[in-house]
């Protein structure tokens, strides 16, 4: 393919963005603990991954799509069935499972990829609820998991998702239809795992839970803003550097187990027209 004039290229390569810029998710503050420095290369210079078809999560990605799909679908009363023959088996499979469980018949007002956003400490904070079902004196919070893995429950309390999804209700619980005022004891979250039914994470909030959730994001703001000051350093873990993508961006190195011809520019390629849309939500 032939390269577009450097003018028509400068015009589709994004531009870096600023710290104030930057809307902060579950998937974000997850990666910052990680690696500050892999934060910055994803949602300050918006580099791309290398091509994502080699990698098996990449099936299991476009699973998930298909599945969280049927189910906002269903939730909105409209037909799934005929559209079942064209996704994977496996999804195909989960759905059956769902359609088994509590969760296919919710009791209440049901809210399904439900937006939410709260600026906190100057940063734009965000989440995407798979589903909110609201009854007299309860939010329940549902998120639909697909992964093979089911994590420990000891592990979930101090995921970001778990922490920041009730948080961010709270602050914006007085915006919704409720029937009595609200306080966070009346929120609840439930992590359902469609290749593990049985075993469904539950978790009751608390307003000293609120209070020290909101207490521990923001430290994390003020030690983001401490690490842009720092450049956003290399983690200390480099046993997490094996398999990163960037590595070679690093250290020079490619990540291990994935042969050199299977990996493409991570940059964004000029050729390409790129979407604007910033690196995916929860």
């Amino acid at each position: 393919m032939a390269k577009l004039p450097f003018s028509e290229r400068a015009r589709l390569e994004p531009r870096s963005l600023t710290l104030e810029e930057v809307t902060l998710s579950a998937s974000s503050l997850t990666l910052l603990e990680h690696c500050p420095r892999l934060f910055r290369y994803v949602y300050l210079e918006r580099l791309i991954w290398p091509s994502a078809d080699v990698f098996e999560h990449e099936r299991e990605q476009q699973q998930g799509r298909q599945f969280h799909r049927l189910v906002e679908l269903y939730s909105q009363g409209r037909e799934v069935e005929s559209r079942l023959p064209s996704l994977d088996e496996e999804v195909q499979q989960w759905w059956q499972v769902f359609l088994a469980s509590p969760h296919a018949h919710p009791q209440g007002r049901v809210f399904a990829e439900l937006p939410l956003w709260q600026r906190i400490e100057g940063f734009k904070l965000i989440a995407r609820l798979d589903r909110l079902v609201i009854t007299p004196g309860s939010l329940h919070i549902v998120d639909w998991k697909t992964e093979r893995h089911r994590p420990l429950d000891r592990h979930l309390p101090k995921s970001w998702q778990v922490r920041l999804y009730p948080l961010l209700l709270c602050g914006v619980a007085e915006q919704l239809p409720l029937e009595s005022p609200f306080h966070p004891e009346q929120v609840q979250l439930t992590l359902w795992y469609a290749q593990h039914p049985q075993q469904p994470f539950h978790l009751h909030y608390s307003t000293t839970a609120y209070e020290q959730g909101l207490a521990d994001l923001k430290a994390t703001l003020t030690h983001l803003r401490q690490l842009e000051a720092q450049d956003f350093p290399l983690t200390p873990y480099t046993e997490r550097c094996s398999s990163c993508l960037f590595r070679s961006r690093c250290y020079g190195l490619l990540p291990e187990g994935i042969p050199p011809e299977e990996i493409r520019d991570w940059v964004w390629p000029s050729e390409v027209q790129i979407s604007p849309e910033d690196p995916p939500m929860d």
